[in-house]
């Protein structure tokens, strides 16, 4: 992508050698103001990637006021400062209001100028990447090499490349649409600025909005300073939106507003400030069917799904499952977290055979969870004996259950609720406490959703609690009021 410039100065001359200067580097694009009223005339947030800004107007130091404003709408902007004064106590100012450097026009030429700003330039996208690297795992590869596996990398390098077009990813809970996305990032003319993810689960309907678009000082209680929304932290990047399914209807509308016009507004703002986004979004729902029933706009739909990508659960690609379990292993072990180097045949077979209801996510869980035992006993070969109680097939099976006894006083309410605490409890178990796997497990909408429900049935059956210790533990605090009523 092309490198926005925009020069600031009063100077006329200087500013025409400077452009023409700039003009003889590749994938420069540069734009001129020769002074404040043309400034706020071609200043758009995001706009330009690279601003150089002469200190001294007219009336004094205004670039300093300039400089104030570009930082305020736009936190990622690079700005270096003009002077044809030596007055260092007006340097160090600048450079205390966000300026990147300060080059006196007296004691460096125009063509050191441009040199100096192209190194500032390229320094700033390379911190940029570095970023993103550091926040990437390893574990972020998509892995396997069944056909449907292959044609989906087709797919990522095809929308990666393109670097515009809007994807949906959709797919099962665990199968990896996030690796998708992040995978289209990595691959595509983007992946120097930022990847974005938000999980719409994560966040209550309140925040969205706020997560989202951001705000201004003052746009609601609370909100003391300004926020810069998710759109404008992936400026130039890519917004990957999971859960989009649970998106409530009044902020969709917001979100194709976004589609039609590329552009933003802030919660308690009045400007328009255009993003240079690509939106990948992702959900395990059947979004048609939500268009059916009115839960989901059909407008909006067809803006998502322009280009789709459908990942396949585990059970439909089998043949990836000794690969995928092997280069599990292969990383624990290469970090010192197992002993183990292998899996006994039984464990494979047991592998193949089972449906894998938390796809790839609890094939992982799985490997890693019995890697780590066999370091307990510096075991080399993963055995049947270290999965026991770890699938959670093991769950759907009738020892989860009781026998119900149907009397005068039998009531199909308690009953299905005692048995989803008991699903509950037993997944907490399985997965050790953690709430993201068992919600996931379990195939809840969030772990929010899960919340709602234990509080739902505890408000109607409080002495369900005490039957259930994983539940007690974890969420006794949060339904303590409910059996003291």
């Amino acid at each position: 992508m092309d490198t926005k410039i925009l020069i600031v100065d009063d100077d006329k001359s200087f500013v025409d050698s400077l452009k023409k200067e700039f003009l003889k580097e590749h994938g420069f694009e540069i734009d001129t103001a020769y002074s404040m009223e043309e400034f706020y005339q071609k200043f758009e947030p995001y706009k330009y990637d690279y601003i150089l800004l002469d200190i001294k107007f007219p009336n004094d130091k205004e670039g300093l006021e300039l400089l104030e404003y570009i930082k305020e709408n736009d936190s990622y902007a690079i700005v270096s400062m003009l002077s044809g004064y030596s007055d260092i106590a007006t340097a160090v100012e600048a450079i205390g209001k966000g300026a990147e450097t300060f080059f006196d026009k007296n004691a460096v030429s125009i063509k050191e100028i441009v040199l100096m700003s192209k190194n500032i330039i390229q320094k700033k996208i390379l911190d940029k990447k570095i970023e993103t690297l550091i926040k990437e795992k390893e574990e972020n590869e998509i892995v396997g090499e069944d056909n449907k596996i292959l044609e989906i990398k087709r797919l990522i390098n095809l929308v990666a490349q393109d670097g515009e077009t809007t994807v949906l990813i959709t797919g099962e809970t665990g199968t990896g649409k996030e690796l998708v996305a992040r995978a289209i990032h990595k691959q595509g003319k983007r992946k120097n600025f930022p990847f974005i993810a938000v999980a719409l689960t994560d966040l209550n309907k309140d925040s969205i909005t706020a997560e989202l678009f951001g705000y201004e000082k003052g746009a609601f209680t609370g909100a003391d300073k300004r926020h810069y929304g998710l759109f404008e932290q992936a400026h130039k990047g890519v917004l990957f939106i999971d859960e989009i399914g649970e998106l409530p209807l009044d902020i969709q509308t917001k979100l194709l507003r976004v589609f039609e016009t590329r552009t933003i507004r802030r919660m308690g703002g009045t400007q328009d400030i255009k993003v240079d986004v690509q939106i990948i979004t992702a959900t395990n729902r059947d979004l048609y069917s939500l268009v059916k029933e009115g839960k989901f706009r059909e407008d909006l739909y067809y803006r998502l799904k322009v280009f789709e990508i459908k990942v396949p659960p585990l059970r439909e690609r089998k043949s990836d499952i000794p690969f995928l379990a092997k280069y599990f292993l292969k990383q624990l072990f290469s970090k010192g977290r197992t002993t183990a180097k292998d899996f006994s045949k039984k464990v494979m077979d047991l592998f193949l055979e089972y449906d894998w209801p938390g796809n790839v996510r609890e094939l992982k869980a799985v490997v890693e969870n019995s890697a780590l035992r066999c370091k307990l006993y510096k075991k080399e070969i993963i055995t049947q004996e270290d999965l026991k109680g770890l699938l959670l097939e093991d769950i759907q099976k009738n020892q989860v259950f009781d026998k119900p006894v149907i009397t005068k006083n039998f009531n199909i309410y308690y009953e299905i609720a005692k048995y989803e605490l008991k699903f509950i409890d037993e997944a907490l178990k399985k997965s050790k406490g953690k709430k993201t796997l068992a919600w996931k497990l379990l195939g809840y909408k969030s772990r929010y959703a899960m919340l709602r429900r234990i509080k739902r049935i505890l408000n109607e059956f409080p002495e369900l609690i005490d039957k259930y210790p994983y539940v007690r533990e974890l969420y006794g605090e949060k339904t303590r009021d409910i059996k003291n009523r």
